[in-house]
Protein backbone atom coordinates (compact mmCIF):
# COMPACT_ATOMS: atom_id res chain seq x y z
CA UNK A 1 0.00 0.00 0.00
CA UNK A 2 2.84 2.41 0.85
CA UNK A 3 4.50 1.63 -2.44
CA UNK A 4 1.30 2.28 -4.38
CA UNK A 5 0.75 5.65 -2.66
CA UNK A 6 4.40 6.57 -3.17
CA UNK A 7 4.15 5.75 -6.88
CA UNK A 8 0.93 7.75 -7.13
CA UNK A 9 2.61 10.71 -5.44
CA UNK A 10 5.51 10.52 -7.86
CA UNK A 11 3.20 10.43 -10.87
CA UNK A 12 1.22 13.39 -9.52
CA UNK A 13 4.48 15.31 -8.91
CA UNK A 14 5.71 14.61 -12.45
CA UNK A 15 2.37 15.63 -13.95
CA UNK A 16 2.34 18.84 -11.88
CA UNK A 17 5.87 19.63 -13.06
CA UNK A 18 4.92 19.23 -16.73
CA UNK A 19 1.73 21.24 -16.31
CA UNK A 20 3.59 24.05 -14.55
CA UNK A 21 6.49 24.09 -17.00
CA UNK A 22 4.58 23.71 -20.23
CA UNK A 23 1.37 25.39 -19.08
CA UNK A 24 3.14 28.58 -18.07
CA UNK A 25 5.00 28.65 -21.37
CA UNK A 26 1.77 28.27 -23.31
CA UNK A 27 0.34 31.43 -21.74
CA UNK A 28 3.48 33.54 -21.89
CA UNK A 29 4.05 35.61 -24.95
CA UNK A 30 7.29 35.34 -26.83
CA UNK A 31 8.91 38.42 -28.32
CA UNK A 32 12.31 37.79 -29.78
CA UNK A 33 14.82 39.24 -32.15
CA UNK A 34 15.39 37.05 -35.16
CA UNK A 35 19.17 37.36 -35.43
CA UNK A 36 19.17 35.82 -38.89
CA UNK A 37 16.62 38.26 -40.26
CA UNK A 38 14.59 36.84 -43.09
CA UNK A 39 13.35 38.89 -46.01
CA UNK A 40 9.63 39.56 -45.81
CA UNK A 41 7.13 37.65 -47.96
CA UNK A 42 5.16 39.95 -50.23
CA UNK A 43 1.41 39.48 -50.45
CA UNK A 44 -1.76 40.95 -51.84
CA UNK A 45 -4.87 40.46 -49.71
CA UNK A 46 -8.34 42.00 -49.75
CA UNK A 47 -9.36 44.30 -46.94
CA UNK A 48 -12.83 44.07 -45.39
CA UNK A 49 -14.18 46.44 -48.05
CA UNK A 50 -12.85 44.34 -50.95
CA UNK A 51 -9.85 46.53 -51.86
CA UNK A 52 -6.61 44.69 -52.62
CA UNK A 53 -3.67 45.70 -50.43
CA UNK A 54 -0.14 44.77 -51.53
CA UNK A 55 2.54 44.89 -48.85
CA UNK A 56 5.40 45.84 -51.20
CA UNK A 57 3.47 48.95 -52.30
CA UNK A 58 3.52 50.39 -48.79
CA UNK A 59 5.31 53.78 -48.78
CA UNK A 60 7.53 52.65 -45.90
CA UNK A 61 9.43 50.48 -48.39
CA UNK A 62 10.08 53.40 -50.75
CA UNK A 63 13.33 55.32 -50.77
CA UNK A 64 13.48 57.81 -47.89
CA UNK A 65 13.20 60.85 -50.16
CA UNK A 66 9.96 59.47 -51.61
CA UNK A 67 8.46 59.38 -48.11
CA UNK A 68 9.37 63.02 -47.58
CA UNK A 69 11.93 62.41 -44.86
CA UNK A 70 15.69 62.09 -44.73
CA UNK A 71 15.95 59.12 -42.39
CA UNK A 72 16.03 55.48 -43.27
CA UNK A 73 13.61 54.48 -40.54
CA UNK A 74 10.23 52.87 -40.63
CA UNK A 75 8.52 49.58 -39.91
CA UNK A 76 5.32 47.64 -40.46
CA UNK A 77 3.73 45.28 -37.99
CA UNK A 78 1.50 42.49 -39.23
CA UNK A 79 -0.74 40.78 -36.68
CA UNK A 80 -2.55 37.58 -37.53
CA UNK A 81 -5.75 37.21 -35.53
CA UNK A 82 -9.23 35.62 -35.50
CA UNK A 83 -12.68 36.70 -34.32
CA UNK A 84 -12.88 33.76 -31.87
CA UNK A 85 -9.61 34.77 -30.15
CA UNK A 86 -10.05 36.97 -27.04
CA UNK A 87 -6.32 37.86 -26.70
CA UNK A 88 -6.38 38.91 -30.37
CA UNK A 89 -9.15 41.41 -29.72
CA UNK A 90 -7.23 42.85 -26.77
CA UNK A 91 -4.09 43.15 -28.89
CA UNK A 92 -5.99 44.95 -31.67
CA UNK A 93 -7.33 47.49 -29.18
CA UNK A 94 -3.83 48.21 -27.83
CA UNK A 95 -2.27 48.24 -31.29
CA UNK A 96 -4.80 50.82 -32.50
CA UNK A 97 -3.44 53.22 -29.87
CA UNK A 98 0.16 52.47 -30.85
CA UNK A 99 -0.67 52.85 -34.53
CA UNK A 100 -2.26 56.26 -33.96
CA UNK A 101 0.74 57.35 -31.90
CA UNK A 102 3.43 56.40 -34.47
CA UNK A 103 1.73 56.38 -37.88
CA UNK A 104 3.20 59.79 -38.74
CA UNK A 105 6.69 58.57 -37.78
CA UNK A 106 6.95 55.80 -40.38
CA UNK A 107 4.89 53.06 -38.71
CA UNK A 108 2.11 51.07 -40.37
CA UNK A 109 -0.01 48.21 -39.09
CA UNK A 110 -2.00 45.45 -40.78
CA UNK A 111 -4.37 43.19 -38.84
CA UNK A 112 -4.80 40.04 -40.93
CA UNK A 113 -7.74 37.81 -40.05
CA UNK A 114 -7.21 34.07 -40.47
CA UNK A 115 -10.94 33.36 -40.16
CA UNK A 116 -12.16 31.07 -42.94
CA UNK A 117 -14.35 32.14 -45.86
CA UNK A 118 -17.54 31.25 -43.95
CA UNK A 119 -16.61 33.77 -41.22
CA UNK A 120 -15.85 36.79 -43.43
CA UNK A 121 -19.18 38.39 -42.45
CA UNK A 122 -18.14 38.17 -38.77
CA UNK A 123 -14.83 39.86 -39.55
CA UNK A 124 -16.59 42.65 -41.45
CA UNK A 125 -19.09 43.14 -38.63
CA UNK A 126 -16.25 43.21 -36.10
CA UNK A 127 -14.33 45.77 -38.16
CA UNK A 128 -17.41 47.98 -38.54
CA UNK A 129 -18.23 47.91 -34.83
CA UNK A 130 -14.73 48.84 -33.62
CA UNK A 131 -13.77 51.27 -36.41
CA UNK A 132 -10.03 50.72 -36.12
CA UNK A 133 -7.75 53.18 -37.89
CA UNK A 134 -5.56 50.52 -39.51
CA UNK A 135 -6.24 48.09 -42.37
CA UNK A 136 -7.98 44.81 -41.59
CA UNK A 137 -7.17 42.22 -44.23
CA UNK A 138 -8.54 38.74 -44.97
CA UNK A 139 -6.33 35.65 -45.29
CA UNK A 140 -9.08 33.03 -45.52
CA UNK A 141 -6.81 30.32 -46.93
CA UNK A 142 -4.04 31.18 -44.42
CA UNK A 143 -1.31 31.19 -47.07
CA UNK A 144 0.19 34.48 -45.85
CA UNK A 145 -0.07 33.30 -42.24
CA UNK A 146 1.89 30.16 -43.14
CA UNK A 147 4.42 32.11 -45.23
CA UNK A 148 5.29 34.10 -42.10
CA UNK A 149 5.66 31.00 -39.96
CA UNK A 150 2.17 30.84 -38.49
CA UNK A 151 1.19 27.44 -37.13
CA UNK A 152 -2.37 26.09 -37.11
CA UNK A 153 -4.49 28.45 -35.01
CA UNK A 154 -1.79 29.93 -32.78
CA UNK A 155 -2.87 33.55 -32.70
CA UNK A 156 -2.32 36.36 -32.12
CA UNK A 157 0.93 36.09 -33.99
CA UNK A 158 2.72 39.28 -34.99
CA UNK A 159 5.69 40.05 -37.21
CA UNK A 160 7.61 43.32 -37.29
CA UNK A 161 9.21 44.22 -40.63
CA UNK A 162 11.85 46.94 -40.98
CA UNK A 163 11.95 49.55 -43.75
CA UNK A 164 14.61 47.43 -45.48
CA UNK A 165 12.12 44.55 -45.82
CA UNK A 166 13.58 42.27 -43.15
CA UNK A 167 11.53 40.45 -40.55
CA UNK A 168 13.13 41.70 -37.35
CA UNK A 169 10.82 40.50 -34.59
CA UNK A 170 8.10 37.93 -34.01
CA UNK A 171 5.60 37.84 -31.19
CA UNK A 172 3.27 34.99 -30.27
CA UNK A 173 0.32 35.49 -27.95
CA UNK A 174 -0.79 38.56 -26.05
CA UNK A 175 -1.08 39.30 -22.36
CA UNK A 176 -1.44 42.64 -20.60
CA UNK A 177 1.89 44.43 -20.71
CA UNK A 178 2.98 43.01 -24.06
CA UNK A 179 2.03 46.29 -25.71
CA UNK A 180 4.87 47.97 -23.78
CA UNK A 181 7.45 45.54 -25.19
CA UNK A 182 5.98 45.82 -28.67
CA UNK A 183 6.02 49.61 -28.52
CA UNK A 184 9.70 49.56 -27.46
CA UNK A 185 10.61 47.41 -30.46
CA UNK A 186 8.67 49.69 -32.81
CA UNK A 187 10.36 52.78 -31.36
CA UNK A 188 13.74 51.12 -31.80
CA UNK A 189 13.11 50.52 -35.51
CA UNK A 190 11.76 54.06 -35.89
CA UNK A 191 14.82 55.53 -34.19
CA UNK A 192 12.74 57.08 -31.41
CA UNK A 193 14.14 57.20 -27.87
Amino acid sequence: MFRKNNLSSQIVFILMFFIMFFGINIFQSDFRLDLNAQVYSDFTLPDVEGNDITLSKNPIFEKPHARGDISEKGCIMISFWATWCAPCKEELKKMNNIYLKYKDNGFDYYAISIDDQKSVAKVKSFAESYKYSFNILLDTDRKVFEAYGGVEEEVPYSVLISHDKEVRYKHLGFITGDEVKIEQEIKSLLGIQ
